[in-house]
């Protein structure tokens, strides 16, 4: 999020429990607030992190294109946007492993890693696989679950899995329609084998053994 200031711009991440609450006259106590902005009419709007991952940055005006270049930020989930030959291209490139990669912000923009684990389900590739190992069709069915987690993620609300709502205190939907993600130990909805658990790269990481094998 990108609010202008008096010759200044400030730039917020959210990350995972980021959330922004504006209250028109008396701010109620809340365990999480961590930033006031006071406004002359007398509204505050309250900036709440329940895990403190979100980040804050101050910047000239002038300054602001030069750092979004500089994040080398990757292209939008959306289908005019995210080209696929682009996609297979630099996945061809990488030896690291699917989902790290696609936790990789240059690579596509806002896979994080719920939905990394549900797009690597629907694709039935195992998180673990090398990007470069990948076939072409297994990459433009992560190109194409990519595009259909997130939209529908969008369409839910979200996932609440602990804390998180919306701007209006409501929890978003999504998490029912997960198929791994924290759903260790129960069947697959697909074939019907326990849902396993492991690390890979300091995230845990959801797949079936079954659908998602490494090959």
């Amino acid at each position: 999020m990108l609010f202008y200031l008096t010759g200044k711009v400030l730039i917020s991440h959210l990350r995972m429990e980021g959330k922004y609450f504006y209250y028109l006259d008396q701010v109620p106590e809340r365990k999480h607030a961590h930033i006031f902005f006071q406004f002359e009419d007398g509204g505050t709007l309250v900036y709440e992190d329940v895990r403190k991952f979100g980040t804050m940055e101050l910047l000239a005006p002038d300054l602001l294109d030069a750092y979004f270049i500089s994040k080398k930020l990757g292209p939008e989930p959306k289908d005019q946007d995210f080209d696929l030959q682009v996609f297979q291209a630099a996945l061809a490139k990488s030896k690291k492993p699917i989902k790290s990669h696609l936790l990789d912000q240059t690579l596509v923009a806002g896979l994080g890693n719920i939905y990394v684990d549900e797009v690597l389900w629907r694709a039935q590739v195992h998180p673990a696989r090398l990007s470069q190992t990948l076939t072409a069709e297994e990459a433009s069915a992560i190109h194409d679950q990519t595009i259909a987690v997130l939209g529908q993620a969008v369409e839910k609300g979200g996932s609440t899995i602990r804390t998180y709502t919306n701007a209006f205190g409501e929890d978003g939907t999504m998490q029912d329609f997960h198929q791994v993600y924290d759903r260790t130990g129960q069947a697959c909805s697909r074939c019907g084998t326990v849902i396993e658990k492991f690390q890979l790269g300091g995230r845990g990481t959801h797949f079936c053994p079954q659908c998602q094998r490494r090959g």
